[in-house]
């Protein structure tokens, strides 16, 4: 009894954090790549090392200055949303905030949530490519 506890307690954390929503450092890192890319840029700024430091392995370096932002909190999301700057988040709830693209995981897979409002008041406009496989926000 104990040893089946001891193997089913870490699968069951496993599964809530896949659950809520959280997506792997490389598979995020590499969808913002391709926004940032996509954005004109080559930089963006994160304050997550582990996002960070796989942003660099892909050629993407770290900028205070860059106008693409990678939020870790809601509160971030606020603050470079108020300097216009395209703000890139992993959760949907802060598109509220300000984000205008939140990655995250549903059922296993990387879902894209883009809102609409906020990428058009900083004036960001993405390619049809990452636009189709999104769930636009209005």
């Amino acid at each position: 009894m104990r040893r089946g506890l001891i193997v089913i307690f870490p699968l069951a954390c496993l599964c809530a954090s896949l659950c809520a929503g959280e997506l792997a450092p490389p598979t995020a890192a590499k969808i913002i790549r391709v926004i940032v890319q996509a954005s004109g840029g080559g930089k963006v700024e994160c304050a997550d090392k582990e996002i960070a430091g796989e942003l660099s392995s892909l050629g993407i370096g770290a900028d205070p200055a860059a106008k693409v932002c990678w939020a870790g909190s809601e509160k971030e999301a606020a603050r470079f949303a108020g300097q216009k700057r395209l703000v890139i988040c992993g959760n949907p709830d802060w598109l509220a905030a300000g984000a205008g693209v939140a990655i995250t995981a549903e059922g296993g897979r990387p879902a894209i949530y883009l809102s609409v409002k906020n990428l058009g008041a900083i004036g960001v406009t993405l390619p049809d490519s990452i636009v189709k496989i999104s769930k636009v926000v209005k």
